[in-house]
């Protein structure tokens, strides 16, 4: 089951961060594709809703160093 997830990292503020944050999430079994967009600071998850769960995306946010945001 594909899914989408929108997920708001306010630690974000240059490329270098979305590439490791592309490189973090990328690497959870289930996620297909990251896009980040650095001037908004929101992370897009393209990822099966099974292999991929939502609370594993903002693990691997986590663990890279860009937690996401309280609110979500």
């Amino acid at each position: 089951m594909n899914t989408t997830t929108t997920l708001t990292a306010p630690d974000i503020v240059c490329g270098g961060c979305a590439n490791a944050i592309k490189k973090a999430v990328g690497a959870v079994p289930g996620v297909s594709a990251v896009a980040v967009n650095v001037d908004t600071k929101i992370v897009t998850v393209d990822h099966d809703a099974r292999s991929a769960p939502r609370e594993a995306i903002v693990t691997a946010l986590d663990t890279a160093g860009f937690p996401v945001a309280a609110s979500e």
